[in-house]
């Protein structure tokens, strides 16, 4: 687990792309269409503002996935499938 801000500025340093997802209702998110925005990672810090659950999939070469809880200021790893979380790192 990291902060979230640490987490944004070190795949921003790696220069990661990565798809974003809020959560919608019934244990569903629904992603973001982050494509658009000038600064994808000042975009990720924007919308940690608004969302209390985000979940960015990293594709840097291997299928990432990490929870930002923005209430508790934390990013922590996850497995994602189906538009769902269906697990979380310990």
């Amino acid at each position: 687990m990291k902060n979230i801000a640490e987490f944004i500025a070190q795949i921003e340093n790696k220069k990661c792309s990565y798809n974003a997802w809020v959560y919608a209702k019934e244990g569903c998110y629904k992603q973001l269409n982050s494509g658009n925005a000038i600064n994808c990672y000042s975009y990720l810090r924007e919308m940690t503002e608004y969302h209390l659950q985000i979940v960015v999939e990293l594709d840097n070469n291997k299928l990432e996935n990490y929870l930002l809880l923005s209430e508790i200021n934390v990013a922590t790893h996850i497995a994602f499938n189906d538009q769902k979380v269906t697990a979380i790192a310990a």
